[in-house]
């Protein structure tokens, strides 16, 4: 199985190694790639594969209660709808 390294460095360089180029400057190449990939992996800038960006489970902070406790209900948003078409059908009459 390919660590990180050698999986992105494929991904960037494997057709051109494969395909394209003569076999000494495929290698050149690819060491190449090789090192600026290993050089990110160390600094810790290079993706993980197949890591999971979300959790099974979630935790609710003080802050996730407060934004629900605050947001619009079902019957503000109506009302402030019903209160923008007022204001268009007056603009539309004013104008006549």
């Amino acid at each position: 199985m390919l660590d990180d390294v050698e999986y992105y460095t494929r991904q960037e360089v494997g057709y051109q190694c494969k395909r394209v180029l003569d076999d000494a400057k495929a290698r050149a190449l690819y060491n190449k790639v090789f090192k600026l990939k290993l050089e990110l992996k160390r600094k810790g800038k290079l993706p993980i594969r197949d890591q999971k960006l979300l959790s099974e489970k979630s935790v609710v902070t003080e802050v996730d209660k407060e934004i629900s406790s605050n947001a619009t209900t079902e019957r503000e948003v109506k009302n402030h709808s019903d209160r923008m078409a007022r204001i268009k059908a007056a603009k539309l009459k004013h104008k006549t």
